[in-house]
């Protein structure tokens, strides 16, 4: 079967809903907690290169169990955004090429994951307060 899906997310459509930057799976936790009885969507995203000092190890477990789509932000190595997408992953943001940026997405077809090249505008959770800062942040995307 070929699968006619665009597994590109194309910058048009970065603002089209809300994204959290999570870095703790206690944040991934508050995040999803929130957006459920506010029952609205959102999705979680590493902090900026996280993808290749920390590992997609790091991510999956830190967004185990996560029910919102979450991706893992490579920065500009497109060898970790393959392996997270190999390891099964929602997303990848990843500055490449546009040759590996073609092979990711072939990847993502066969994967099901996505990728994006330009890391959207994100809600960084403050160290104080995250619980009510996030609520505004998805109260303000909620559609009238």
């Amino acid at each position: 079967m070929i699968d006619k899906h665009d597994h590109s997310m194309p910058a048009a459509v970065h603002g089209t809903r809300p994204y959290v930057t999570v870095a703790r799976a206690a944040d991934v936790a508050l995040v999803t907690a929130l957006a459920l009885s506010l029952r609205t969507g959102c999705t979680v995203v590493s902090p900026p290169g996280a993808g290749c000092f920390m590992g997609v190890g790091w991510w999956r477990a830190v967004v185990a169990g996560c029910t919102l789509p979450a991706l893992l932000d490579c920065g500009q190595a497109a060898g970790f955004a393959a392996a997270g997408l190999r390891a099964g992953l929602d997303g990848v943001i990843v500055q490449a090429s546009p040759a590996q940026l073609h092979a990711l997405r072939s990847l993502a077809r066969v994967t099901g994951g996505h990728v994006l090249d330009v890391r959207p505008v994100a809600l960084d959770l403050p160290p104080s307060g995250a619980e009510a800062a996030l609520a505004r942040y998805l109260r303000a995307h909620l559609s009238p």
